[in-house]
């Protein structure tokens, strides 16, 4: 397994390459594209993405530790299918489009000011995280926690107060009255 520590990878395209097994430690990757790389099996620890392209990676197995995804896209990961032991990653001001991440725990993860298109969020722990001043379109969430989650000036999302946990989530107006959808009350001015 070859070990990459403390390397700053810049402008370069990893796209279609196998990078399966690899171990990426302290690493920092900008305007890096990972289009349809494998990375099965590979783990990134304290590594950074700015202005990447992670258009669907296979990231089977894959495992990631304090990494933090800042303006990137991600389209296309199942981060399902990822090493679980440890599993910690945070979005900053990204493109996230059709991403899977049933069945994770988060707890604490950061999604600011993200876009998430066509995500599911099914069976997620996602206690105390952050999606303040996010956006949402079509995207599920479903038997998740997320008590004390912020949605502080998030737009956009569809959350089912039957379905997940809510106990001292945080939420702004006029957005919140959107937990009353599936209620299929009619409010009026």
């Amino acid at each position: 397994m070859e070990a990459i520590d403390g390397e700053e990878p810049n402008g370069l395209d990893f796209s279609l390459c196998d990078l399966s097994g690899k171990e990426f430690s302290r690493c920092s990757f900008t305007d890096c594209d990972f289009s349809e790389c494998d990375l099965t099996g590979t783990t990134f620890e304290k590594c950074g993405f700015t202005s990447c392209n992670l258009s669907n990676p296979v990231i089977a197995k894959a495992r990631f530790v304090d990494v933090v995804f800042d303006r990137s896209k991600l389209l296309g990961l199942n981060f399902h299918h990822c090493d679980q032991l440890v599993f910690d990653i945070a979005f900053l001001e990204c493109a996230v489009r059709s991403c899977n991440f049933t069945d994770l725990k988060m707890k604490k993860a950061r999604f600011t000011r993200s876009e998430f298109r066509d995500c599911d969020f099914q069976n997620t722990f996602l206690v105390e995280a952050d999606f303040s001043e996010a956006v949402f379109d079509n995207t599920l969430f479903h038997n998740s926690d997320l008590q004390r989650a912020s949605f502080y000036r998030a737009a956009g999302y569809s959350i089912d107060p039957g379905t997940n946990k809510l106990k001292k989530a945080v939420f702004s107006v006029p957005e919140v009255l959107s937990l009353l959808g599936p209620l299929g009350i009619v409010i009026k001015d």
